[in-house]
């Protein structure tokens, strides 16, 4: 089929756009932000890995207790998605501190320093009791 010469270069960038699009990953062009339920269970899980790394430093396992803070630290970066798309400023905002400081404590854990970690651990459960205190779960 023979396309206008005006036309041809709009196929072109119609194609060049499928072809970005389809090097997503699936579901990106369809991504909705998180609903309230899927916050809750991050909430849940995040409380369960507060009690792993607490069992982690009783048992001196250095390994459980670096898998538990990073577990803390991607359910504060999608807790930080979830406060973003809802736009609460102050959810963001903690969510951001309990994340570094989830990160914090992981490096620290890392390079096998359990006073700093423990200390980083504290702080990113105040950043977390904060958040709740604002009843943030209510929005």
């Amino acid at each position: 089929m023979l396309v206008p010469t005006p036309f041809r270069s709009l196929l072109a960038l119609g194609a060049l756009a499928l072809a970005s699009a389809l090097m997503l990953p699936a579901g990106a062009l369809s991504a909705q932000a998180p609903d309230a339920a899927a916050h809750k269970q991050w909430m849940n899980d995040a409380s369960d890995a507060q009690e792993d790394y607490r069992f982690a430093v009783t048992d001196k396992d250095q390994k459980a207790a670096i898998e538990a803070l990073g577990k803390l630290e991607g359910f504060m970066a999608k807790t930080e998605d979830y406060w973003t798309a809802k736009k609460a400023v102050d959810g963001v905002t903690l969510a951001k501190e309990a994340r570094a400081l989830a990160g914090q404590a992981g490096t620290a854990a890392k390079a096998g320093n359990t006073a700093a970690a423990g200390q980083a651990f504290d702080k990113m459960g105040a950043a977390c009791n904060a958040c709740h205190d604002l009843h943030l779960e209510k929005r």
